[in-house]
């Protein structure tokens, strides 16, 4: 059955992300002793928790299955991810080759290979579906095929161990056992308390006391990084890391809220439905159309940075979802987005 709590909770951490890569130059441009970077720090701030979102709702909707299709936890997400990930990375390959920016030869491959700068994304989801089926065994009491364990051993350890030894010549093939790293396992323990969360019944006064916390936390964490800062003279983003303590905070915050809406009635379920299915594309296409919409002269200035970038977001979020939601409706397009 579908949950339309969850598919707005996909919604507002697409939207944090969006918001990440709009925001991003310009926080490090406009001076940090400014009110405009007060704001700026805040909204920066503010959105960190987007993107764990997406690992916990993984969690709370993979691993509260009674049974886990393994088979199809595989080839439906996990592999498909993986082509996503390779088709989207020559996509944007290609197009800095037509641009001039990229030569065309082992460099970009190299590109390929290690694809654009938020597609890490998609390898990080990858792994942790890797590890959901011992996950969901462990969390269920159910018994997993040890076969299943000793090829993630073969798979993942001994296999990208044996390719992670390559001489210098063979760059390209050193960063594609770079993008399955079990260095994004950490993102695991997102997938856990989402579904931990999401087992929990919440009472009522989380509708409200989770968005108190979200804006304490997030006011809190703003301070600290303008105080950082202003020590080192300046921007920086010192706990915009989704590991740190206040991202963590917001996106359980923000968790919770969305969850607390379960069981209410939605007069636009259907609407709904259709964004969160929309986010994907949105993700996959956004870099491009915020250097689309750039060329056309809309960009974030210093002049006014908080309108600014304010006024770039809504464009780039209403043009995103317009075209990922057009594209769906093209069955080729529509397996790729």
């Amino acid at each position: 059955m579908r949950r339309t709590e969850l598919d707005l909770c996909r919604i507002f951490g697409c939207l944090a992300v969006l918001m990440i890569h709009a925001g991003a130059d310009i926080y490090h441009e406009v001076p940090v002793q400014s009110f405009s970077f007060v704001l700026l720090n805040f909204i920066s701030t503010a959105v960190r928790g987007g993107v764990p979102l997406f690992f916990m709702l993984s969690g709370a909707l993979f691993l509260s299955r009674a049974k886990l299709d393994t088979r199809r936890l595989l080839i439906h997400h996990a592999l498909r991810m993986t082509g996503l990930f390779y088709l989207w990375s020559l996509f944007y390959a290609l197009l800095r080759v037509f641009s001039g920016a990229l030569p065309f030869g082992q460099d970009f491959w190299l590109a390929v290979v290690s694809g654009h700068y938020h597609m890490w994304f998609l390898p990080a989801m990858v792994m942790c579906y890797l590890f959901f089926p011992p996950v969901h065994a462990a969390l269920h009491g159910q018994k997993l095929d040890g076969r299943y364990l000793l090829g993630l051993f073969f798979g993942l350890g001994l296999l990208m161990a044996n390719l992670n030894l390559t001489p210098d010549p063979a760059p390209v093939l050193f960063r594609f056992t770079q993008n399955f790293s079990l260095d994004y396992l950490p993102y695991l323990g997102y997938a856990v308390w989402g579904w931990w969360l999401a087992s929990k019944k919440l009472p009522e006064k989380t509708l409200w006391l989770a968005p108190l916390v979200y804006l304490a936390v997030t006011l809190i964490a703003a301070r600290c990084n303008r105080w950082y800062s202003d020590y080192k003279g300046a921007a920086d983003g010192w706990l915009f890391s989704y590991f740190s303590i206040p991202s963590f905070l917001q996106a359980s915050a923000a968790f919770c809220f969305f969850l607390a809406l379960r069981d209410r009635e939605f007069r636009h379920g259907a609407w709904i439905a259709k964004l969160a299915d929309a986010t994907l594309g949105v993700y996959l296409i956004h870099p491009l159309m915020i250097n689309v919409l750039e060329r056309f002269g809309l960009a974030v200035t210093p002049e006014a940075p908080v309108l600014s970038l304010l006024g770039f977001f809504t464009i780039l979020s209403i043009v995103c979802f317009a075209i990922a939601l057009a594209a769906r409706r093209i069955p080729g397009l529509r397996k790729i987005m």
